[in-house]
């Protein structure tokens, strides 16, 4: 089993636009050991042409590993990676812990090949006339190939609300931006050390 994963200068998991390198990762007789690792510098200059390039040099050197790490892959990146097959996972952290996370839930799927998972809603859930919840952590945990964006961006483009309550395990990168430049009106609230509650306000 290979799993590659965004790193940052500290060590940590990265964006992919801030990471500086791409590590690949094997469990061998209970622990993690890097198999290879690549540079990573997303291109600024020759547009998309060359950032199309560029993630297929990336893809060739990930070879057979299909499972990918990062804090967050959005953009031509995240869908050369998936045109390519890949399974994206968006988690925080350190490396190990990631690799864990991830080693724990497909060994769970595996020991529960009868049982029908029922994948959550992409839907948030009306709990009072104009107030939604959706926890974006509980379907990434049945699906790690969707991203916080996929699910959050068509909800905040299109549903009128007034209160839309987000559950997740970490602020997704771009969803943090659009708070900070004035772009939405949000609190964030830790639940606990593995969940965090965004309050986001509509115009409803």
């Amino acid at each position: 089993m290979e799993i590659a994963i965004l790193i940052e200068e500290s060590g940590a998991v990265a964006l992919l636009q801030e990471a500086d390198t791409i590590q690949v990762y094997h469990h061998h007789c209970g622990i993690w050991e890097v198999s290879r690792s690549m540079p990573l510098a997303l291109p600024t200059a020759h547009g998309l042409p060359g950032l199309r390039r560029y993630m297929q040099t990336v893809v060739d050197f990930l070879g057979e590993c299909r499972t990918l790490v990062g804090l967050s892959v959005i953009g031509l990146p995240f869908f050369e990676l998936e045109k390519a097959g890949f399974t994206i996972w968006e988690l925080p952290g350190s490396p190990l812990q990631a690799l864990d996370h991830i080693r724990a839930a497909e060994d769970t799927a595996r020991e529960l090949p009868a049982m029908k998972i029922i994948m959550p809603s992409l839907q948030p859930r009306e709990i009072s006339p104009g107030c939604y919840t959706i926890s974006i952590k509980d379907i990434q945990n049945c699906n790690g190939k969707i991203t916080s964006k996929q699910i959050l961006y068509p909800l905040l483009k299109k549903m009128d609300f007034h209160r839309l309550e987000v559950i997740c395990s970490h602020v997704p990168p771009w969803l943090e931006q659009q708070i900070i430049t004035g772009q939405l009106t949000a609190q964030i609230i830790p639940i606990n050390q593995l969940e965090t509650s965004i309050i986001i306000s509509g115009d409803s």
